[in-house]
Formats: C-alpha cells, structure tokens, sequence
C-alpha cells in the first residue's frame, strides 16, 4: 500500500531567499562562518523531518479571504441583527453566506470556505440548518489539526520587514517593537489572558483598520508601486 501523499507548498528561490535574509544577516553580525551558518540550517531541516508527536499541517488557501470574510460578517448591516451582532446564516439566499463571501471580496466557492470556518470552531451549524459565526478571530487551528497558509504568511510579512529595514538604513518607516509579558502566571490564567488579548484586540485592530479605510486611495494607479502597510498582532506562549 502505498503512503498517503502529503501536499507541499512550492516557494521559489527568491521567496526563499527573503524569508532567510534576517537569519543570515543575524549569523553574519555574531561572526558565524558560512560553514556553521549550514550545518545549522541542515541541521535544522533535519530536526523537523523527525517524527515526532505534533499538530497536523492542513492547506486551507490563502488565508487573507477567511479574515475579510469574518469583519465583513461583524460590520456590514445587511449581516446583522438589530442589535448590531452577526446574524446566523443560509448558505444561499440574498443575504446568505454565500452572498457574504461574495461582499468580502473573494471568489472562492462559499462552500470550501465555510468548511475551513466549521472545521476550524469559527462558525457552527445550528439545528435549523443556519450558520453563526462564534469567533470575530480567525482560528487557524483546533484539536491536532492547524492552518498551513497563516504560519507562512506570519513568517514572510516578518521577514520582508525586517529585510527591508536591514536593507534601508534611516528609513522612517523602521519597525516598531513593544510587548507585555509576565513568568509568574499560572496557566489557567494564560489561557484568561490569551481570551483577554483577542477582545481588546479586535477594537484595537477595527480603529486601525478604520484609519486605514479612511486614508486609502479609490483608485490604484496603474504603473506606480503601491506600498503595503499594516499592523499584525500575535500573543507569546511557552513553558
């Protein structure tokens, strides 16, 4: 019997390169030589190739369209009851999920992307066939099972801003860093905490993305670059 086939994603060799620039530029500055800088990464390849008890890696797209879906969901009126809180769902219908899915902006087949929101505990089937949303985040993992696509994408935005600000010296738009943290908490109240986090949070995230609605462009303007801007939020967990 054969193995069963494991899906890979395929990166070329200059987003390869992007998402180990910071590394190599940290081995360079601690005067590691190009010989160890290797043998540390194959050994790092290595390391992960190990069998060992883990979550399961599960390809779900990109991962942007089930974000845009969830805020579309929590603040376009047609999705919301009359008190302002998102309304359980048809699939079809004027204002099902399916038409939901097409407002966020996506042209993904509703049905994938409601099984990716059930599968990952952000929406639940009710007994009258409907779907209510039960996460304003998007949980990208439950159970043994976590979402490929947003762990690349966390890497990829962290290396691309670090290789930029390492490339450009004194530009203005440096990243900035700032963390809260604590040792002496049990772990009942991390789990508090993490819950804390994500709701205030999200009214952090809406006035950022309000301000950035507010100051974007109507029209992309064919030729020129556009510059990418944005703020992303994660919490520290570790024993």
């Amino acid at each position: 019997m054969r193995g069963k086939r494991t899906r890979k994603t395929i990166i070329n060799k200059v987003q390869a390169i992007s998402l180990l620039y910071p590394i190599a530029a940290f081995f360079n500055r601690s005067a590691v030589s190009r010989t160890q800088s290797l043998a540390a990464l194959s050994a790092a390849i290595d390391n992960a190739r190990k069998p060992q008890r883990r979550r399961e890696l599960e390809h779900i797209g990109t991962p942007i369209c089930y974000a845009d879906l969830i805020s579309t969901w929590t603040r376009e009126r047609r999705f919301l009851d009359s008190r302002g809180r998102p309304r359980s769902l048809r699939l079809w219908g004027v204002n099902g999920f399916a038409a939901l899915a097409r407002s966020s902006g996506t042209e993904r087949d509703p049905r994938s992307l409601l099984n990716v929101l059930v599968r990952y505990r952000n929406v639940r089937r009710l007994s009258n066939g409907r779907f209510q949303l039960v996460s304003p985040f998007f949980r990208a993992s439950a159970g043994s099972k976590m979402a490929f696509e947003p762990i690349v994408y966390f890497l990829n935005d962290a290396a691309i801003t670090l290789t930029h600000t390492l490339k450009s010296a004194g530009t203005p738009t440096s990243p900035f860093w700032r963390t809260v943290e604590s040792t002496q908490i049990s772990k009942r109240n991390a789990e508090k905490f993490v819950e804390f986090a994500k709701e205030r949070s999200l009214i952090f995230l809406e006035e950022m993305d309000e301000w950035l609605r507010a100051h974007s462009s109507a029209k992309r303007h064919s030729g020129r670059k556009q510059t990418r801007v944005g703020l992303g939020l994660f919490s520290i967990y570790s024993h």
